[in-house]
C-alpha cells in the first residue's frame, strides 16, 4: 500500500473497527506524562493505553511481556516514544544531516552489546547452543503510515537504524565504534527488548526518538533534554491521533 495516498482524518468519540487501539510505551516518567496529558483523556482515551516500561532491556520486556500476555489482541500495534543519544556523524557540510532535537524513527533495531564482549560492543553468539535474537527490522506498515503522516505535517525527521544498549555510551570512542560496526543513528536501552516481544506476539513496533544528546565523552551540561522531551511531547500528540485513526491490521508487512 501507499501510506501517503490516504492519510486517516483525525479521530474523535469512541474507536470504530477502522480506528486502531495502541500502546504507548516509555521508558520514565517525564517521557509518558506529557502524553497522558494530550491523549490520555476522551475521547481520545478510548484510543490509547499507556505504559511505563521502565529503563533498560531487561526492565522493558519484561513489563511489556507481562502486559501483553493476556491482552496482545486488544492491540493493533504497539509505540515506543521516548528520546535519544545521536551518534557521532563525520563533518560533510551538508545540511541534510541530523542533530539535536531532531525526530528519528527506527528502521532495525539492534541488541548492541548483547554477545561476547568487544570494543565496538558486542559479538553475536556463533554458537547454535547460544544463537538468540538480536537485530529486529521494523519496517511495518505501522512505521510506514508514520512517516507518511509526519510528512504531510512538515514535521522533518530521519530513519535509520538504532542500538539498544544496557549501558549508555559515554565515550566518543565508543560511539563513533558503534556507529561504525551497525551504522547506527540513534542509541537508547529499550528498543530491541521491545521489538523482541512484539516479534513474538505478531504486534508491529513504531518506535520514535527525539534527540537529546550526541554520543560522545559525556557531559551532561550539553544536554537538552527537557527540550528533547518536550518537543516529542508535542509531536507525538499530533501524530498518533491521526495513526490510531487509520485501517491499520497487525501484520507487521
Amino acid at each position: 500500500m501507499n501510506p501517503a495516498a490516504s492519510l486517516p482524518p483525525q479521530p474523535g468519540g469512541s474507536p470504530t473497527p477502522s480506528q486502531a487501539r495502541l500502546l504507548v510505551l516509555a521508558a520514565t516518567s517525564p517521557e509518558l506524562a506529557p502524553l497522558e496529558r494530550a491523549l490520555g483523556h476522551p475521547p481520545r482515551s478510548t484510543l490509547f493505553d499507556f505504559l511505563l516500561c521502565g529503563v533498560g532491556p531487561v526492565a522493558s520486556a519484561a513489563t511489556v511481556a507481562a502486559h501483553l500476555a493476556t491482552r496482545s489482541s486488544t492491540y493493533a500495534g504497539v509505540v515506543l516514544s521516548g528520546v535519544g543519544g545521536l551518534y557521532p556523524r563525520e563533518p560533510s557540510g551538508c545540511s541534510g544531516e541530523p542533530g539535536l532535537l531532531e525526530i528519528c524513527l527506527a528502521e532495525r533495531e539492534i541488541l548492541a552489546d548483547f554477545g561476547i564482549a568487544a570494543p565496538h560492543g558486542a559479538e553475536p553468539f556463533s554458537g547454535s547452543n547460544f544463537a538468540a535474537p538480536h537485530d529486529f527490522p521494523l519496517q511495518s506498515t505501522l512505521t510506514s503510515l508514520a512517516a507518511a503522516i509526519l510528512t504531510e505535517l512538515a514535521i522533518p525527521f530521519y530513519r535509520g537504524v538504532f542500538l539498544t544498549l544496557n549501558a549508555t555510551t559515554a565515550t566518543r570512542e565508543r560511539g563513533m565504534a558503534l556507529r561504525d560496526r551497525h551504522g547506527g543513528l540513534c542509541e537508547n536501552m529499550e528498543g530491541a527488548a521491545v521489538a523482541l516481544v512484539c516479534q513474538r506476539l505478531g504486534l508491529p513496533l513504531l518506535e520514535m526518538r527525539c534527540i537529546s544528546n550526541l554520543v560522545e565523552d559525556r557531559d551532561l551540561r550539553r544536554w537538552r533534554l527537557a527540550e528533547a522531551i518536550a518537543r516529542q511531547a508535542e509531536i507525538m500528540s499530533r501524530l498518533l491521533p491521526r495513526l490510531a485513526a487509520a485501517p491499520l491490521s497487525r501484520s507487521r508487512s
